[in-house]
């Protein structure tokens, strides 16, 4: 249980505690901090029941709801500020919610609160309308006044939160940590247990995790998979994952006429143990804060073709990612894919020295936050 008298808290702000990058990564640190030094809180804005609620909760954790800024900013933000006043003072606020964090630092600003960090995760707000760059623009204003600190997950998701101006949109760039030395090697798996999980050894499977939203592009996907099965049949896609647009992309799959091609998992907590069965990542995405997929996938050893509108700081720089563009021709992927998958193995011993030569390793992202979460703490 988490030690209820610690002097030093930090309340992370988030939509929700759902399967999503940010929150997994996230909880890896929660479960891996030592309580007499931080208490990890949350505040989330949805009444749903979310995936990691009962763990939070299992372990002593605290999780604050408020409603949703959908439902009315005002409302929205005046429970964030309560919340700040009325319960223990906290020692940091830590907001992981793009443009609305400059929103949630103001708050904080107003509630009291020293320590004030926005953590930019992703590189688009999903929907390029009036509405959403007035709001990202409202963001980017409120953090370059209130946020102490500014932490991105890469070069191009800070770019897009605070802008490109040297002076006012300076930003530290910090790993999305994770625990990569849990993740298995792809030849720890023999033939055996990819049978046992359904896979069939004999095909090139291919893997892409990610939620199904129109961002991930998985339609480009999948019938960049239809015009590969038009050059071999050996194959086999494998999404793992979930979303609102599940429907459409099994609609897609059987109007493509590739059912028994394409294989779909649903939500995985097994993801670390998965990785290791299959022979190659591919991600399609239109924009990505980092692209934590495709470095679980490197942890596994897994070969990746990954669109180049992920940024570069997903390759961790051993040979294991290739990027195509989007606008490239559907037979340059599948030629990508299918060299990619003839890779030489790459050791799990030097998989993970470069994970930590590049600072991804839990201890280095925690000791970060806590030097943001102190430097600004009152006397």
């Amino acid at each position: 249980m988490l030690n209820k008298t610690a002097q030093k808290r930090v309340l992370h702000v988030f939509m929700n505690l759902n399967l999503g990058g940010a929150e997994s990564r996230i909880m890896d640190l929660f479960r891996s901090q030592d309580a007499d030094v931080l208490l990890n809180d949350f505040v989330i804005m949805t009444d749903e029941h979310c995936y990691f609620a009962d763990e939070v909760i299992a372990k002593g954790g605290t999780i604050h709801v408020i409603d949703s800024p959908r439902d009315g900013i005002v409302k929205n933000l005046w429970q964030l500020y309560q919340l700040l006043k009325t319960k223990p003072q906290y020692t940091a606020l830590h907001a992981h919610t793009s443009y609305y964090s400059g929103l949630c630092v103001f708050i904080a600003f107003l509630a009291g609160i020293s320590a004030r960090i926005t953590h930019a995760r992703n590189t688009s707000t999903g929907a390029n309308n009036l509405s959403s760059r007035v709001m990202l623009s409202v963001g980017r204003l409120l953090s370059a006044m209130f946020a102490t600190t500014r932490f991105a997950i890469s070069t191009d998701a800070g770019f897009f939160l605070y802008g490109k101006n040297p002076k006012k949109a300076q930003f530290d760039v910090v790993p999305n940590a994770f625990d990569f030395r849990k993740i298995r090697h792809k030849h720890d798996s023999g033939t055996e247990e990819k049978v046992q999980f359904g896979l069939d050894p004999n095909l090139l499977n291919i893997v892409c995790v990610g939620r199904f939203y129109a961002v991930k592009n998985h339609d480009f996907l999948l019938v960049m998979i239809s015009e590969l099965v038009q050059e071999r049949q050996d194959i086999c896609l494998h999404l793992i994952g979930d979303g609102e647009l599940l429907e459409s992309l099994q609609a897609s799959v059987i109007r493509l006429k590739i059912e028994k091609h394409v294989r779909f998992w649903g939500k995985r907590a097994d993801v670390a143990q998965l990785l290791s069965l299959f022979d190659v990542m591919v991600m399609t995405s239109k924009s990505e804060g980092l692209g934590v997929a495709a470095l679980e996938a490197q942890a596994a050893g897994l070969p990746c073709v990954l669109s180049a509108a992920i940024p570069q700081e997903a390759d961790i720089g051993l040979g294991l990612c290739h990027f195509v563009d989007l606008s490239e021709p559907l037979a340059q992927w599948s030629k990508a894919i299918q060299a990619q998958a003839l890779l030489a193995p790459v050791s799990k011993a030097v998989i993970d020295q470069q994970f930590d030569h590049r600072g991804y390793s839990l201890s280095a992202t925690r000791q970060r936050y806590l030097d943001a979460y102190l430097r600004h703490e009152k006397n």
